[in-house]
């Protein structure tokens, strides 16, 4: 079992928002593993804070879903399931298919050029099989059409569930053609909204998010 490795917080700029960073990315990266038990008074020695942020933090991630209650002061990390994987798939449709109706209908032509341009270099990277730049440009992509519906709580949300699903996830697509296969989703998303027609980009944003779904829950620990 890895030892958790928390980098000590020091700046005191939004603190809270340090420590929160902190323990999600410590459990995004699996160093703090699904079931592993959290604790405000474990946590705040590791970072080297007092247990307020942390108490913040961990109710935001609660919020989320991210971690479970289990105790008074404790919970763990949630546990992937094939129900919660839909269930979090099924709100990241609702919220992102919303967000890119919305661009479709008034974007900027800065976004609209920063979009296409993310959804190019996501392509070329998976064409020629850079798993990691794939990753960077994808989730380059999904960011800006967030930020281009000028709709901070709704950025905010679509945030808060891929997080959840970034941590339900056992891992990263593991075969190179699904990669291709959203990369070139993304395409045909950044088009639609380029043409202005607002109910394709929402029927391909639709059809994109249900079949990486589907290939998250063929994965053979979700399998039945």
């Amino acid at each position: 079992m890895r030892q958790l490795q928390f980098q000590r917080l020091d700046a005191p700029e939004p603190l809270a928002d340090s420590v929160y960073e902190s323990i999600r990315s410590s459990i995004m990266d699996k160093t703090l593993a699904p079931g592993a038990r959290v604790t405000e008074s474990g946590i705040a020695k590791r970072l080297g804070v007092s247990k307020t942020p942390v108490r913040e933090a961990l109710l935001r991630l609660r919020r989320i879903g991210v971690i479970q209650p289990d105790g008074v002061r404790g919970g763990h990390v949630v546990r992937p399931s094939r129900s919660a994987i839909r269930e979090a798939y099924e709100v990241r449709e609702a919220l992102e298919v919303f967000a890119v109706r919305s661009v479709a209908e008034r974007v900027s032509d800065s976004d609209l050029e920063l979009i296409c341009d993310d959804a190019e270099r996501s392509l070329r990277c998976a064409q020629r099989g850079d798993v990691a730049g794939f990753h960077e440009w994808d989730f380059a992509f999904h960011q800006a059409i967030a930020e281009a519906a000028a709709n901070p709580r709704l950025k905010e949300l679509i945030e808060d569930v891929n997080t959840l699903i970034r941590t339900l996830r056992q891992r990263d697509f593991p075969a190179s053609e699904w990669s291709v296969d959203c990369a070139q989703a993304h395409m045909r998303i950044a088009a639609a909204i380029a043409h202005g027609d607002a109910a394709a980009a929402e029927n391909e944003a639709r059809e994109h998010i249900r079949r990486v779904e589907g290939y998250v829950l063929a994965e053979p620990q979700f399998a039945g």
